[in-house]
């Protein structure tokens, strides 16, 4: 039995409006790729070289330590699905101190580098830069003159001083970092030829050790607002 006109042209206006729709999507999915584009492009004008490279050197390392978390938690849900209370125990007491080391709790110590800056007129915006470069190249652990710098420690101005943690830093400045030797090398040696060309700057300087030790530590702050439920 043939179809009725009227169906027979039902059928050929759906069939138009789902390929109106579908070239309508095409054409919404493009344009807002081609809008991602250019504002990529556009945020990335006018940036260096320098910081470019670490852009991308920080994306790199990002995701080598995502993987590398991943690995780490997958491996702790299997130990903790072991039923084995001692090998739990010890991989909540592991990850505790990984923890506390992370909040600069308790001292550390491991390869790295150690950074010398002897200058005057530096500001805490110049010390920001540092550590922002260290912590970009996945520095676990900083400590400068003697303090720990871990997130949310501020790093402030206070008339011609810095204060590290409301703690007075006076230069020259003493960099220690905690991490990869070649990836914290590469930035401090990157930095070293940036501060060379500075008029402020006497001298400047880093060598890699095989085993940094940073004993400052962060004064656990007591919970004042979030009380055990």
């Amino acid at each position: 039995m043939s179809l009725r006109p009227e169906s027979r042209r039902t059928r050929v206006r759906i069939r138009g409006l789902s390929v109106w729709l579908i070239a309508l999507l095409v054409a919404l999915v493009a344009t807002i790729q081609i809008r991602s584009q250019a504002e990529v492009e556009r945020s990335l004008v006018g940036v260096d070289a320098t910081s470019l490279a670490f852009l991308i050197d920080d994306l790199h390392s990002a995701n080598d330590a995502l993987a590398s978390q991943k690995t780490d938690l997958t491996n702790l849900r299997t130990t903790l699905q072991s039923g084995q209370s001692g090998a739990a125990d010890q991989a909540l007491s592991e990850e505790a101190q990984r923890l506390r080391a992370i909040d600069g709790y308790v001292g550390v110590q491991g390869p790295g580098v150690v950074m010398e800056v002897d200058a005057s007129g530096l500001t805490a915006l110049d010390l920001e830069d540092a550590l922002n470069n260290f912590m970009a190249a996945r520095a676990e652990a900083i400590d400068v003159n003697g303090h720990r710098v871990v997130t949310g420690v501020a790093v402030e101005q206070d008339g011609g001083g810095i204060k590290i943690g409301g703690a007075s830093v006076s230069l020259p400045w003493t960099i220690s970092a905690i991490g990869d030797p070649q990836k914290l090398a590469e930035v401090a040696d990157l930095m070293t030829q940036q501060l060379r060309a500075d008029r402020r700057v006497r001298s400047v300087g880093y060598r890699i050790e095989t085993e940094v030790v940073i004993s400052s530590v962060i004064s656990e702050r007591p919970f004042v607002y979030a009380v055990p439920s």
